[in-house]
């Protein structure tokens, strides 16, 4: 036994030293790891543990390589030191960021009261408009205890502008706690945007300063784009649309055609990232080498691919700054340059390693990316479509060396199926996890979709872009709306067919997290550990489809408890209020939003839902388990001697209550959003601060 243990150790460290030619692609996954550790734990790390790991860290590495001998040998023992060392500068690095972005969180509503603050960003929406306000001055708050940012929502703005001073009349809320334990945790996302409170304008604003100068430069120009385009195109949805592609902008497309383009898996063309400023790359690339080539001497003399690309870069650098240089856009912006450059420097285009280098730098500088839906989904995309290709590119070159017209054409049509399908695959991973849906017929609304955004829709929008500071982006727009609305009739379509949209329950998260790892491992590792990953990822699929969600569901203010019923729909306390937590849990649950089924009525049977409700409350047996919901008082003292769970949106007085399990309003209060699974006598609870614990983006009075 000890003979079979040493080889299959002597077997492992051959096969990790035999990936010496591709260690640098380890380093954006070693750097997650540390990312993903810091946003794991309960309690918020002092700052001298991630220096002192970092500095020990680095003394390890300068110990191990002292002499030059040793800088020239691979050892497991350097691998490891090298592992650690890249976790900890990914510990280090988020633990710098959250502290640079570090913003008071209101605690608890506040308003109406007078907010005077800087437009930072305006964006129309469907209803009215939402704005960012910082540099602030808030009634009735400290200094001390004023958010950096606050986002807002307003019916009609006046015609504000970004840079402008101005005073409004608002509610004030703290950012929203995850509707479920494990959720999306918005309190998060607003903590790393410096965003910490939210509410909506009673009143027109008031302007009290004129627009400011520089700063505010790119966000003036979205605007007036904005407008433009509004002007031009008269309101239509396909407007709307442009002025996405062209500012960013998204709030004013109509929900039905958002929800349209998601079912037919075309989301990715709303969301300004990689595939929109690689257009904007290939179409500028493409068109100034072909001026260029165009005159001889140009072409005979001079490297005008090298100029072409330093057009190209050019130009993605003012669109990204256009749609208003978010993570994605300025990852998208990094990598295309790292393409470009290689192109300026005669090397390979596109790699492997160009995509880690990308991913290191963003992991560096926005550690909180990896956390977000946007980056997953797009390095995803680009790792699998660079790993399948560079194993295609034999073949594949084979074919296309002495293929004709119609052999050309036919590589062109498959090389964009194969795209879509191998990115619209590696992506439903992601979207299944987050969104627990995934568009079943995508591949045939992106083969539609893709070619018309690709060469019609950016190609007309760039030339809007060039011809709108001389008036005359009128006809250039008219193509791209009547481009766009091939690409909304496809989506609807598509998403009007029968089982357009698989729909599954929420996952757990560790099972992901293993399927993540070894779906890396089969696209950059060589060797007999692929097929390892490719098993654990099919067990850790097989874990997936038989976890169960949770019987009973609290929302994090008591407003709103959901049950399963037998078939495993959610029965909700409300219909009316509460409509996004609702809908967010029958997501979670694997239902569709339209699904909107309510607790009975008074004396009422419902087949399947195991609780018998009236004005006071409900009670029921889930599997053995007597539970109560108490609405009132009354029903708290009639059912604390029968109940084994005993819900109440009220205080309950514990000492004077028999039942095994409670959960009151002080609870709800203290823990936040509540999941309940029962399992014969006995119950299951998670709640939201067993999972976030308390770190600097929960705002719970009672967590600080």
């Amino acid at each position: 036994m000890p003979v079979i243990f040493t080889k299959f150790q002597e077997n492992i460290i051959q096969e990790v030293l035999n990936q010496k030619n591709s260690l640098f692609l380890w380093c954006p996954f070693f750097m997650a790891i540390g990312i993903g550790g810091y946003f794991g734990l309960k309690v918020e790390p002092p700052l001298s543990v991630g220096v002192s790991a970092l500095l020990a860290a680095v003394g390890a590495l300068l110990f191990a390589h002292k002499s030059p001998q040793d800088r020239e040998i691979i050892t497991p023992r350097k691998l490891i030191l090298w592992a650690l060392a890249l976790i900890v500068l990914g510990f280090f690095a988020v633990q710098i960021r959250t502290h640079v972005v570090a913003t008071p969180l209101l605690v608890k509503a506040l308003g109406p009261v007078d907010v005077i603050g800087t437009v930072e960003r305006v964006e129309k929406q469907d209803t009215g408009s939402r704005i960012v306000l910082s540099d602030l001055i808030v009634e009735r708050l400290e200094p001390e205890m004023t958010p950096r940012k606050v986002r807002l929502k307003l019916r009609k703005d006046g015609g504000i502008q970004s840079g402008q001073r101005i005073k409004v009349l608002a509610k004030l809320n703290p950012p929203s706690s995850p509707v479920s334990p494990s959720a999306f945790d918005f309190q998060r996302y607003a903590y790393f945007k410096g965003i910490g409170a939210v509410g909506f304008i009673y009143n027109t604003p008031e302007i009290i300063e004129p627009a400011a100068g520089g700063s505010y430069f790119w966000a003036k120009v979205r605007e007036r784009l904005s407008e433009r385009i509004d002007q031009h195109l008269n309101g239509k949805r396909e407007g709307a649309i442009a002025t996405a592609l062209m500012t960013g902008q998204r709030g004013a497309i109509e929900k039905d055609d958002i929800q349209a383009m998601r079912d037919a898996g075309l989301a990715h063309l709303l969301a300004i990232s990689g595939m929109h400023v690689g257009m904007i790359v290939g179409v500028l690339f493409f068109f100034s080498r072909l001026i260029m080539a165009s005159v001889p001497k140009l072409a005979l003399h001079y490297p005008i691919k090298k100029y072409a690309a330093i057009f190209a870069l050019i130009g993605a650098l003012i669109y990204t700054l256009i749609v208003g240089a978010t993570i994605p856009t300025q990852r998208a912006l990094m990598m295309s340059g790292l393409v470009l450059f290689a192109i300026v420097v005669d090397r390979t285009a596109i790699s492997m390693r160009l995509v880690a280098l990308a991913a290191v730098v963003v992991l560096l500088f926005a550690p909180e990316s990896l956390v977000s839906v946007s980056f997953q989904m797009s390095f995803a995309a680009v790792v699998a479509l660079v790993a399948f290709y560079e194993w295609l590119k034999p073949y594949w070159t084979r074919f296309y060396s002495k293929a004709g017209f119609v052999r050309r054409a036919s590589l062109y049509f498959s090389g964009v199926v194969l795209t879509t399908v191998i990115a619209g695959f590696s992506t439903g991973f992601f979207a299944l996890y987050h969104f627990q849906t995934f568009a079943l017929y995508g591949t045939i609304a992106n083969v539609i979709a893709v070619p018309i955004t690709a060469f019609v829709v950016m190609p007309s929008l760039l030339l809007s872009f060039l011809l709108m500071p001389i008036g005359l982006e009128g006809l250039s727009l008219d193509l791209a709306s009547w481009a766009i609305s091939w690409i909304l009739a496809s989506a609807h379509w598509v998403a009007g067919m029968d089982g357009s949209v698989t729909r599954v329950s929420s996952w757990p998260l560790w099972p992901f997290i293993i399927i993540v790892i070894c779906l890396w491992i089969m696209c950059v590792w060589q060797g007999w550990l692929k097929s390892v990953a490719l098993a654990v990822s099919l067990i850790m699929l097989s874990i997936i489809s038989v976890y169960k969600q949770p019987i009973i569901q609290i929302s994090s203010d008591y407003n709103l408890i959901g049950f399963k019923d037998v078939q495993g729909d959610i029965f909700v306390s409300s219909g009316r209020s509460e409509r996004y937590t609702a809908d967010n849990w029958r997501r979670r649950n694997g239902q569709s939003s339209d699904s909107k089924r309510t607790f009975p009525k008074d004396g009422q049977i419902v087949g399947g839902f195991p609780l018998l409700c009236d004005d006071h409350g409900c009670r029921g047996e889930i599997e053995g388990l007597k539970i109560s919901y108490a609405k009132d008082q009354k029903a708290v003292n009639e059912d604390c001697t029968w109940a084994d769970l005993l819900l109440s949106p009220d205080p309950v007085n514990k000492r004077l209550c028999n039942s095994r399990f409670i959960i009151d309003r002080f609870d709800v209060w203290r823990e936040g959003a509540h999941a309940i699974w029962v399992n014969g006598d006995d119950i299951k609870i998670k709640t939201d601060a067993n999972v976030r614990g308390k770190r600097p983006w929960n705002n719970r009075a009672d967590l600080f």
